[in-house]
């Protein structure tokens, strides 16, 4: 019997043919031994990585008074006052030591008594429980006979999570703020197991008796007095009832309308043409021609599963972005790698030093066949990996290497059985399964004719419409790039509440709209390959923002007596626990989580990133909105 890796040698000839996307010439070069350059490089990249910050950090404060002393001139006194002053203006913006000269904005505003809340999956719940907490009579709806939304498995209805769905983000990350998993492990919660969490959540926090569940809602109009009529169905006597509110939460979910597609030849395709939202497990299409079109997170997991019975086709319009649920090296979850540090490096510099990385392992040889085929997705994206939604799947990569399951170009055009695809390249198939997304919709929703209807990224904050103000509010439509729903989420549902309770005004909606344009704009630019509008965000920078407008951002006064939490704060995964060690909501189990999840990095890759933010800081002031502007600070 020939060995694994003569087996792939093979599969590797036989592809090369149709390597569209070069994935197998990448696996083969990666398996070449390193030259003498790599072998060097192998042995300097701990300086290679490590000397720029090294650099930065000691000889910018260091060599103007080794000139004074040296040297005395009126020339080594201003070197020196310019590296002083640029490494404390460095530690100023980044610890935010002058952010005491403005808070979040306060005002008096009219509160509201009543409010509702459609949906009861997370941001659903976490709405519900902040606006009680606050005292508001708040009242959800829930479609389902429980809560959970759409990670509560039910094969009889579309959308939602399949059978074997696991979560892509992991446990502590995807928390609530206060309310940690009981899990220790950092592997990925089953579908049912993140239920079983939010099941406690609500029981925790009373949330159950404020639920009207198996109620559909069929309108929410607004009425002459501004209050809104809420119409539902209940769904098991199917009596309608009608319900009056102040204020109306929408927490539906993007996940309920697949988009469209439209093909030549669709018509006329002779297999079945379905949405990812139809897929509830692999039994019934087991033996079947199966192609798959699209390579988000949903798409690469319902793939990978086909794999192993069916003969399965995943087509992708370009590379992406593709890590790892857990980090091999460390058995840490892969989303512990997100923290403020990285972030704060600007975007473009961000991009080009993880290309160099992946570049750099292909030269030393520290890099294997599954780390090759992710640098090379990455490489044919068209765009740099901070600039593109992840997907977090490396499952996907050995029945692509192993022949079981086709990579191919998009899908073009469909002839009979056959579909065709951007290469040229066909095959017959018994069913397409598009992956390819979902649009936002809300037909339940009836606004008043003087409103424009809207994309929620075309919202201020993709909660709010400038005309209407907080009469009616979106949690939860907004799509972090890299990091969890969730925590997102839980931060709207914060900000939502105080502006019930009359606590925080909003903006005017001149200076809403204004906000919506320039957030257009940085989209734009940031996500250059996502159709517009659309409701990715840069999670650090947008949570960073709504915590500015609640006052639950870090205090680094505070922190700085406490270098521990500060450190902690600066350099561990980013969660939601982070926004409530200090300010409104403030709580001790959320500060216990920061001090306990443990770092990613290695000190030396710390080191560059600190040092790369040391040179480039000023670029915030002299290019602001650019691509080169950092997407936050360390705290």
């Amino acid at each position: 019997m020939r060995s694994s890796q003569g087996l792939l040698a093979d599969r590797l000839a036989k592809e090369r043919t149709y390597d569209a996307f070069g994935v197998f010439s990448a696996v083969e070069r990666a398996q070449n031994p390193p030259g003498v350059l790599g072998r060097t490089l192998s042995r300097l990249q701990d300086v290679l990585v490590s000397g720029v910050s090294m650099s930065a950090l000691i000889l910018i404060p260091g060599v103007g008074a080794i000139a004074i002393q040296a040297w005395p001139s009126p020339f080594s006194v201003g070197c020196t006052a310019v590296s002083l002053i640029w490494t404390l203006g460095f530690v100023c913006r980044q610890l935010r030591l002058l952010d005491f000269l403005a808070g979040p904005p306060v005002g008096k505003a009219e509160s509201a008594r009543t409010v509702a809340v459609v949906g009861a999956g997370p941001v659903g719940l976490a709405v519900l429980k902040e606006c009680a907490a606050l005292g508001l009579d708040v009242t959800g709806f829930e479609r389902k006979e429980g809560v959970g939304g759409v990670f509560r498995f039910d094969p009889r209805i579309s959308g939602g999570v399949w059978d074997s769905a696991r979560l892509t983000t992991s446990p502590w990350v995807t928390a609530f703020a206060d309310f940690p998993p009981e899990t220790e492990s950092t592997q990925h919660l089953r579908h049912d197991e993140y239920l079983a969490y939010l099941e406690r959540y609500a029981r925790h926090f009373n949330l159950l008796e404020r639920i009207q569940f198996e109620c559909m809602v069929q309108e929410v109009s607004r009425e002459e007095d501004g209050r809104w009529c809420i119409r539902v169905r209940d769904e098991r006597t199917g009596e309608e009832r009608e319900q009056r509110f102040d204020r109306v939460t929408i927490c539906s979910g993007s996940n309920l309308q697949p988009r469209d597609v439209s093909l030549p030849g669709l018509d006329g395709f002779e297999g079945q043409i379905r949405h990812a939202a139809t897929y509830k497990g692999p039994d019934e299409y087991r033996g079947k021609r199966i192609v798959v079109v699209g390579m988000g997170e949903s798409g690469a997991d319902i793939a990978t599963e086909l794999a192993d019975c069916a003969d399965t086709t995943l087509s992708i319009r370009r590379g992406k972005f593709l890590v790892p649920r857990v980090n091999p090296l460390n058995g840490l979850a892969n989303d512990y790698d997100t923290n403020r540090v990285r972030y704060a490096t600007p975007l473009e510099v961000r991009n080009w030093y993880m290309r160099f990385k992946r570049k750099l392992c292909f030269q030393t040889g520290e890099i294997n066949r599954n780390s090759a085929f992710r640098a090379q997705m990455l490489d044919v994206s068209g765009v740099g990996p901070m600039s593109q939604t992840v997907t977090k799947n490396d499952d996907i990569i050995d029945p692509i290497l192993e022949g079981r399951l086709r990579l191919r170009r998009d899908v073009v055009a469909f002839e009979g059985p056959d579909v065709i695809f951007a290469d040229g390249l066909s095959q017959a198939a018994d069913l397409v399964l598009f992956a390819h997304g979902f649009d936002p919709s809300f037909p339940f929703l009836c606004l008043p004719e003087d409103v424009p209807s809207r994309h929620p990224g075309n919202l201020y904050l993709n909660m709010f419409y400038p005309e209407l103000g907080s009469a009616v509010s979106f949690c939860g439509f907004a799509r972090p790039a890299i990091g969890a729903i969730p925590p997102t989420g839980e931060l709207q549902a914060r900000y939502v509440a105080q502006i019930f309770a009359g606590s925080r005004v909003l903006p005017t909606p001149d200076q809403m709209r204004a906000d919506i344009e320039v957030r257009r704009r940085e989209n734009e630019r940031t996500y250059p390959a996502q159709p517009q509008p659309n409701l990715v965000v840069s999670w650090i920078r947008y949570m960073d923002k709504l915590a500015g407008l609640i006052g639950c951002r870090p205090d680094p006064w505070r922190l700085m007596l406490d270098p521990w939490l500060l450190w902690k704060v600066t350099v561990g995964p980013m969660t939601g626990s982070v926004y409530r060690i200090h300010g409104p909501g403030a709580s001790e189990v959320a500060q216990h989580t920061v001090r306990r999840l443990p770092r990613m990095h290695q000190l030396r890759e710390l080191l560059t990133l600190l040092g790369m933010q040391l040179w480039l800081w000023p670029l915030a002031l002299f290019r602001p909105n650019s691509s080169l502007k950092a997407d936050n600070s360390f705290l």
